[in-house]
C-alpha cells in the first residue's frame, strides 16, 4: 500500500494485494513540505503543462493493459519523462 489509506481500504476489501496497479510519479516533495499536502494538493499552472499530457497516457495505458495484457503494457508505458 506504500503507505496509500485508499490503496490499504482497496487490499482489505478485495483480500490480496495481487492486482495490476497504475502508478502516477508526481516527483519528489519540495523540503519542508508535508507529503500528505504535496500528494493530494493540485497542481500549479505551469506544472498542468507538463501533467495534462501525461494523464492521457495514463488512461492509454489501462487501455493497453486491457486490450493487449499487462507485460505488453509495461514495456510500452513504463517510461520515465525527464523534464
Amino acid at each position: 500500500a506504500g503507505g496509500h489509506n485508499g490503496m490499504k481500504h482497496i487490499i482489505a476489501q478485495l483480500g490480496t494485494q495481487e492486482f495490476p496497479r497504475v502508478k502516477f510519479g508526481v516527483g519528489e516533495k519540495p523540503a519542508g513540505w508535508d507529503l500528505a499536502n504535496y500528494v493530494l494538493g493540485r497542481f500549479q499552472e505551469e506544472e498542468m503543462k507538463i501533467v495534462g499530457p501525461r494523464i492521457g497516457d495514463a488512461v492509454k495505458a489501462v487501455e493497453s493493459i486491457i486490450t493487449v495484457g499487462i507485460d505488453k503494457a509495461m514495456n510500452n508505458y513504463n517510461l520515465k519523462v525527464r523534464r
